[in-house]
């Protein structure tokens, strides 16, 4: 009786371990958060449509079926015109996986978070933080200037999390200068709580984000 007591306990505790162990937030590649800051994703999108082309990409002249002919190659020194890839119905390419657009071009919403109640970058967003330096030493973005914007949730004062948010966003704008991005491209500016994201109470966990922003 008691080892089937011990065996009902662990099969209930099972299910709220994996929900309180859920998987990390998503890590945005650097090659992501160009396309967010800069708007220009076509360069990104256009290999994931060349992986997903079927082979034989050159034009058919005849019909296979009806004739069984070779292909006839395209006439040396002939280089065939870019192009956007065409999207299907509802905005989805058959046989590739749609990557996000940016809701908001110019601006990339970051999950890098920081010991609690303090400015140190925490060791399970560094990789965050190193995609977003690569970022912004791609030539895409070596021209723009942008805001570090650090923000809280509602969880004690105002002021303690205005004050906290902005030795934040200074902490990772030293990170990026110490790795090589001119500080002069580098605004750290902190919220608080004061901009929580668009749909959720200033208390949700999801308010603890960075965001950068191109200034120009």
């Amino acid at each position: 009786m008691v080892l089937k007591l011990i065996a009902v306990g662990v099969m209930m505790t099972i299910p709220a371990l994996a929900t309180a162990q859920a998987g990390p937030v998503q890590v945005k590649s650097d090659k992501q958060i160009v396309c967010e800051l800069t708007g220009d994703c076509v360069d990104d999108t256009g290999d994931l449509a060349t992986m997903a082309k079927p082979e034989g990409r050159g034009f058919k002249l005849f019909n296979e079926k009806a004739g069984a002919k070779a292909k006839v190659p395209p006439a040396p020194g002939y280089v065939a015109p870019k192009s956007r890839p065409v999207l299907a119905a509802g905005g989805a390419r058959p046989g590739v996986t749609q990557s996000r657009t940016p809701v908001q071009p110019g601006r990339s919403t970051l999950s890098i978070n920081f010991a609690s109640g303090s400015s140190a970058i925490a060791a399970s967003s560094r990789t965050q933080a190193q995609m977003l330096l690569s970022a912004l030493k791609s030539p895409a973005t070596a021209a723009n200037r942008f805001i570090v914007a650090g923000h809280t949730d509602s969880v004690g004062g105002r002021e303690y999390n205005l004050e906290l948010s902005k030795r934040r966003a200074e902490a990772l704008v030293e990170f990026l200068v110490s790795n090589g991005v001119d500080r002069s491209r580098l605004q750290p500016e902190g919220y608080g709580f004061d901009k929580p994201v668009p749909g959720l109470s200033a208390g949700a966990a999801a308010n603890r984000r960075v965001e950068i922003v191109k200034i120009d």
